[in-house]
C-alpha cells in the first residue's frame, strides 16, 4: 500500500529524463546575500556550555547542546538522521554523558526529524519534551496532507536547485538547504500545558506554551544564566513566514506577538534562535525582538484595517506592498523569507472567507472552459502568442507568464507556450529577494521543461518515512484519507487490523464512503489480518505491498477474504501525477 503517509519536509532531490522545452538561459545571476550563505559551524555562547550546532550538512536548521551539570540536553533535533547522527558522533567524541533530555521547541520536522539518532547516546529514562499538541500537529501537517505538502515543499524550498550551475547560489531565507534523508521523529513523555519551571541534567529551566509560528510551539528560559532558546517564534535572519506557500494552517499573528512579547518579559541577554546567529547584549536582543514584533503587527493590523475597508485579497497585496522604512532592520525584517504580500492575503481568509464577496465567484466557470473562452475572444492561440513576445521584449514576465497559463492550461503540450512562461519564471525568480518566491518561480520553470517527476518525488518521501515510534492508532487513521468515494460506494465492511508484536487489535468500519477506525476488537467484524507492526511499517513506507505479503502469507487472514480485500480495494494509496503549473 503506497503513498498513505509521507512527511511534509523529508525531501529528497528526484532526477528525470531531460525532455521537453530546452531551458531558456538568464544572463543575471540569483540575487544572492551574505545572511543567506547557511554555512556549518559550531556556535558556542561566550562563556556557558551551551552550543548551536548550525546548518548540519548545510541545512537549515539548528541542533542546540546543553552540557549540564548531570548530562546533556538536547534542543531540536534536526532535519534528518544524517544530520543528526553526524552532531552525534562529534558530541560522542567531546562528552562522556548521556543525553538526560530532548526539547522540540515545535512540531515541524526540521526541529523534530533528527530525535532517533540521539537513543545512541540517551539516558535509559531520557525525557522527550514538547507541547501538549505536538504529536496531533506532527501528524496533521506532515502525514494528513503530507503528499501534497510535500509536492509544495519540494518547489518552495528548490530542492532541485542546489546542483545547477545556474542556479548553486539558491538558498532559503532561514540560511541553508533542505535536503534530506531519512527521518526519525520520536513521540513526546513529557508535555508541557502551561509555564513551568523544571530540573534537567542539574539545570534549572522555565518552558512556557507560545503558540505563535506553530499552535504546538514552546519555548526555554535558563533563568541562572538569563539565556533564551527561541526556537522559530524568531524565525530566522528574514521577515518572517506568517503564512507559508508550501500550506499550513493559519498562523495566527495576535498569538505570536503574545510570544514574543512574552520572551521578551525575562529581557535575556543571550538568544539562542533554531535559525541562525546567537544573538548576545540585552539591548540588541530587545531590538531585534521588538521591530521583529513590531513588523508582524503592523502587517497584521493594516490587513485588518483595509479589509473592514472593504479590500479583497488581491487588491489587499496591491495595497501593502513591503514594511514602512521604520521596521526596516537587516536582516531580521529583509523579506527573505515571508513577504508582506502574501502574508496579507491570508489574514483575508483566515478572518473572512475564501470568498471575496462578488457573487460572480461562488459559482465559477471551470478553469478549463473560462481559458478555452478567453483564448477564443481574444482572437485564438497566435494571437496569445504574439501578446506573449511583445511582452517579453518589453520585459513584463508576470504579462507573459498570465498569458501562457491560458494556452497551457487548454492543451499541456504547447511547447512554445511552456517556453515562454519558464523564461518568464526564470526572470521574476531574479527580480525577487524572496528565496520562497524564486523556489517556485525556478522549479516551475523545470516544471514546464518535464524535469520535475512528482510521482517518483513522492515514492522517495514515503520511503523516507520512519514509522517505528508512531502510535499504531495514529498511523491507521491516516487511512480515512485514502478512502474513494466512487469505489467504496455501497459498501458497509467490518475488518479488524491485529498486531501480536505489540498485543494490539483495532477495528476498521468502512460506511458511507468514509473509514471509521477504533481500538479494540469488535465480533461483527467478518475479517482480521493479521500482522507484526514491523510488517505494517515497511507497507507504510513502501518497502512492500499489501496484496504480495498476503499472497505470500505474512500477512494471515482471518475470516472473509473478500470482505478484506473489497475494504483494501476502496483505498486510494497510489501517487498520482501532481502539477502546480501544467494544469
Amino acid at each position: 500500500m503506497r503513498g498513505i503517509v509521507l512527511l511534509t519536509f523529508a525531501l529528497l532531490l528526484v532526477g528525470c529524463e531531460e525532455k521537453g522545452p530546452a531551458p531558456i538561459p538568464i544572463d543575471r545571476p540569483l540575487v544572492s546575500d551574505p545572511a543567506l550563505k547557511g554555512e556549518e559551524v559550531l556556535q558556542k555562547v561566550t562563556d556557558l556550555p551551551i552550543w548551536s550546532y548550525r546548518n548540519v550538512n548545510g541545512n537549515l536548521p539548528n541542533i542546540i547542546l546543553i552540557d549540564g551539570k548531570e548530562g546533556l540536553i538536547i534542543i531540536d533535533t534536526g532535519l534528518s538522521l544524517n544530520d543528526s547522527k553526524k552532531v552525534v558522533d562529534d558530541i560522542k567524541s567531546k562528552f562522556d554523558k548521556p543525553v538526560k533530555a530532548l526539547i522540540y521547541t515545535h512540531h515541524h520536522i526540521d526541529h523534530t526529524g533528527g530525535a532517533a539518532s540521539f537513543l545512541e547516546i540517551a539516558d535509559p529514562n531520557m525525557a522527550i519534551i514538547g507541547s501538549e499538541h505536538l504529536n496531533e500537529e506532527m501528524q496533521d501537517e506532515n502525514n494528513v496532507v503530507g503528499r501534497i505538502m510535500g509536492m509544495r515543499a519540494y518547489y518552495m524550498y528548490g530542492m532541485s536547485l542546489y546542483d545547477e550551475e545556474e542556479t548553486k547560489a539558491y538558498r532559503i531565507g532561514l540560511s541553508g538547504k533542505v535536503q534530506s534523508g531519512k527521518t526519525g521523529f520520536l513521540p513526546t513523555t513529557r508535555v508541557i500545558t502551561k509555564e513551568s519551571k523544571v530540573e534537567l541534567a542539574g539545570e534549572n529551566f522555565i518552558l512556557f506554551p507560545t503558540g505563535g509560528e506553530a499552535g504546538s510551539h514552546i519555548a526555554v528560559y535558563m533563568e541562572d544564566h538569563g539565556v533564551i532558546f527561541s526556537g522559530d517564534e524568531m524565525q530566522g535572519p528574514s521577515f518572517p513566514n506568517l503564512h507559508s506557500l508550501r500550506g499550513t494552517k493559519p498562523r495566527d499573528a495576535n498569538k505570536w506577538i503574545t510570544a514574543l512579547d512574552r520572551i521578551r518579559a525575562f529581557e535575556p541577554k543571550i538568544m539562542v534562535p533554531s535559525h541562525g546567529n546567537i544573538v548576545e547584549g540585552a539591548d540588541e536582543i530587545e531590538t531585534v525582538i521588538r521591530t521583529y514584533r513590531d513588523a508582524i503587527q503592523w502587517t497584521h493590523d493594516q490587513a485588518i484595517r483595509l479589509i473592514n475597508k472593504g479590500y479583497t485579497q488581491e487588491e489587499l497585496a496591491e495595497a501593502l506592498p513591503a514594511l514602512p522604512e521604520s521596521l526596516q532592520l537587516y536582516p531580521y525584517t529583509k523579506e527573505f523569507y515571508g513577504t508582506v504580500k502574501h502574508s496579507v492575503r491570508n489574514y483575508f481568509t483566515g478572518y473572512i472567507s475564501w470568498f471575496d464577496g462578488d457573487p460572480a465567484t461562488l459559482n465559477p466557470t471551470p478553469r478549463v472552459e473560462r481559458s478555452r473562452r478567453y483564448v477564443k475572444m481574444m482572437g485564438g492561440r497566435e494571437a496569445i502568442l504574439a501578446a506573449a513576445l511583445a511582452a517579453k521584449d518589453t520585459n513584463d514576465p508576470q504579462w507573459v507568464a498570465e498569458l501562457t497559463t491560458h494556452l497551457i492550461r487548454i492543451d499541456h503540450d504547447d511547447i512554445d507556450a511552456r517556453r515562454l512562461k519558464a523564461w518568464s519564471f526564470r526572470v521574476m525568480a531574479r527580480q525577487t529577494i524572496n528565496t520562497n518566491w524564486q523556489g517556485f518561480y525556478l522549479t516551475g520553470a523545470l516544471e514546464l521543461e518535464n524535469k520535475v517527476d512528482s510521482i517518483a518525488f513522492q515514492k522517495h518521501l514515503q520511503s523516507m518515512f520512519s514509522p517505528k515510534f508512531i502510535d499504531s492508532i495514529r498511523l491507521l487513521n491516516l487511512l480515512r484519507y485514502n478512502v474513494d468515494g466512487e469505489k467504496a460506494e455501497g459498501k458497509d465492511i467490518k475488518i479488524q487490523f491485529r498486531f501480536p508484536d505489540r498485543n494490539e487489535t483495532f477495528t476498521l468500519h468502512l460506511r458511507n464512503q468514509i473509514l471509521d477506525i477504533r481500538s479494540g476488537e469488535d465480533s461483527s467484524a467478518t475479517a482480521s489480518l493479521i500482522m507484526n507492526r514491523s510488517l505494517f511499517d515497511q507497507i507504510l513506507s513502501g518497502e512492500k505491498e499489501f496484496l504480495g505479503e498476503m499472497i505470500s502469507g505474512d500477512i494471515d487472514l482471518e475470516g472473509s477474504r473478500l470482505d478484506a480485500l473489497s475494504l483494501l480495494s476502496s483505498l486510494d494509496t497510489e501517487p498520482t501525477e501532481i502539477n502546480l503549473v501544467i494544469r
